[in-house]
């Protein structure tokens, strides 16, 4: 709705004068220049001016509200019409200078961001008398002023764009780099272990080669991560905060085992094929053809040691390799980041452990999408691997999962 003032009182006179481009106006010149000024309301999302629209000599002056400087353009993905939102300009900015200047069409759009009021100068209207003139000139020197500002603070812009962008796209570039280090590395472990004979059970056969394997790759990372450029905290290797990181992985671990062990006897009581089978199960530790060896054996601790020592470098690859580059290098909402690079960290974890058998990596991936979930919310290799320890050591060795899920599928 466009209005036209003809009052004027001196709070108008502080209002203009507030106005960059009128600030060296006397109040008599105010005066007169109140007289022609238009205003105009815009609903948000309203276009004032479109691309290519002629300004006819007319300043448009921001008296309230915000309005968005848009470039047409075409999406890089589907060619179609794409408007850019390129610059804000805020109330006492002004627009549609550079035509008046130069007499040429509007290179941008101009679309209201809020509720905006505009007052809309035609400069024609001072071209007839002395005062008006007077008038004219110093808003145009004002106006050149602006211009000006506007050249030099376009220009900052564009080289703060240009190194930010440069940043960007080295950061992409290392993160990159390493999440392709990481898959190789996991790629040629899962490999390797593939040629090692089938296991039966979790340290059936070779209890030095399969560890080594893991501590090899495990030790492969390190040079990748170190020669990143990220500090450690990055890969959540910072002991920061390291208490609640503790209390929080050790809390949710015995709700998650209590729920694994509900889950374990709801399943047996409704199934008859496994009746009689006991929630609490010691795991079989079998050693070559020998017989199972159980909890009193030095065998068994010792399948408990070494998976307290594979624990740290299993999560270190899954989380410090895969989970934390992986979420650097994808973009959208956190949400979406977070699900993705837990997921494929865990995919990819899940697979390192299907040389031992179905069950297995079964039972590596599901825990494995809470400890991924623990990592991201403490963001600590050490509340990760707590987790892995205290999750995995319940369900194989307390609760013997892999033969309960041999049984059940």
């Amino acid at each position: 709705m466009l209005t036209t003032r003809q009052s004027f009182d001196s709070q108008e006179t502080i209002c203009l004068k507030e106005i960059p481009l009128f600030s060296k106006l006397s109040r008599a010149q105010i005066e007169t220049l109140w007289g022609m000024l238009q205003f105009t309301a815009y609903h948000e999302g309203e276009v004032i001016l479109a691309e290519g629209d002629c300004t006819r000599d007319r300043i448009f002056i921001i008296v309230d509200g915000s309005v968005a400087v848009c470039k047409n353009g075409r999406s890089p993905l589907t060619h179609e019409p794409l408007e850019y939102e390129v610059e804000l300009r805020e109330r006492g900015e002004v627009f549609g200078a550079m035509s008046v200047l130069d007499g040429q069409p509007l290179s941008a759009s101009m679309r209201a961001r809020s509720q905006v009021t505009i007052a809309i100068l035609d400069m024609k209207l001072y071209r007839r008398e002395k005062r008006s003139r007077r008038v004219r000139n110093i808003i145009v020197t004002e106006l050149r002023r602006t211009l000006s500002g506007y050249v030099r603070s376009a220009l900052d812009h564009k080289v703060d764009s240009l190194r930010q962008e440069a940043e960007f796209w080295h950061y992409r570039d290392t993160v990159g780099g390493i999440v392709i280090a990481a898959l190789c590395l996991l790629s040629a472990y899962t490999l390797a272990l593939s040629a090692m004979p089938s296991f039966e059970s979790y340290l059936d056969v070779n209890f030095a080669l399969s560890p080594f394997i893991i501590f090899v790759f495990g030790a492969i990372f390190i040079p990748v991560i170190a020669l990143s450029g990220f500090p450690i905290a990055f890969f959540g290797l910072s002991l920061h905060n390291w208490r609640f990181a503790l209390l929080y992985s050790v809390s949710t671990s015995l709700i998650f085992i209590g729920v694994a062990a509900i889950l374990k006897w709801a399943l047996i009581l409704s199934s008859p094929s496994l009746a009689g089978v006991p929630v609490l199960a010691i795991g079989e530790i079998r050693i070559g053809d020998n017989e199972p060896v159980g909890i009193a054996s030095a065998w068994f601790w010792g399948a408990v040691g070494l998976y307290l020592a594979l624990t740290p470098v299993q999560e270190f690859v899954a989380r410090c390799g895969v989970q934390a580059p992986l979420y650097a290098f994808l973009q959208g909402p956190e949400w979406r980041r977070r699900i993705w690079s837990i997921f494929v960290s865990n995919l990819v974890f899940a697979a390192a452990h299907a040389h031992i058998s179905v069950e297995f990596a079964l039972i590596a991936f599901i825990p494995g999408i809470f400890w991924g979930w623990i990592f991201a919310r403490t963001n600590s290799l050490l509340a990760a691997a707590v987790s892995h320890f205290m999750v995995g050591g319940a369900t194989l060795f307390l609760m013997n999962f892999e033969a309960f899920l041999h049984r059940l599928f």
